[in-house]
């Protein structure tokens, strides 16, 4: 059974993306994909949403210092070390792609947003959470 929670990285595909972050010899071009995949599909699947989440997460960590985990989650992983690893990396022009990305995630054309609608329960935490990220990108 794979990991499915409301936390940035409780999922397994967001995992996935995080090692291929890590294995990429240009991460941020890595990230600048991920940013750009809304622009170029009619639905968003949960991969390419996942990859945007994560993206948007490293990004948040460089230009605001901490990783923000929204309270009730139980985020265990982390990007605090991302930008102490790879310093030559800046990721702050990407600011506004993610704002943007994330819109899509949070869009009826979005696989991730109709399975988290589907939970009545959780879809509220879930969507709270990439709010927040998106008014951390924002300041």
């Amino acid at each position: 059974m794979g990991a499915w929670g409301t936390g940035y990285f409780e999922d397994d595909c967001a995992l996935d993306f995080v090692d291929e972050l890590e294995r990429e010899g240009n991460p941020k071009e890595t990230i600048n994909y991920a940013l750009d995949i809304p622009i170029d599909v009619e639905y968003l699947g949960v991969e390419e949403g996942c990859a945007i989440i994560v993206s948007a997460t490293y990004i948040d960590r460089q230009i605001n210092g901490t990783i923000f985990t929204p309270i009730g989650r139980n985020d265990t992983y982390s990007v605090d070390t991302f930008a102490d690893r790879h310093p030559e990396v800046d990721l702050s022009d990407l600011r506004e792609k993610a704002i943007q990305a994330l819109h899509s995630v949070l869009c009826e054309n979005s696989e991730l947003n109709e399975l988290w609608s589907e939970n009545e329960d959780d879809y509220p935490l879930w969507r709270q959470g990439l709010e927040e990220l998106i008014g951390r990108l924002n300041r």
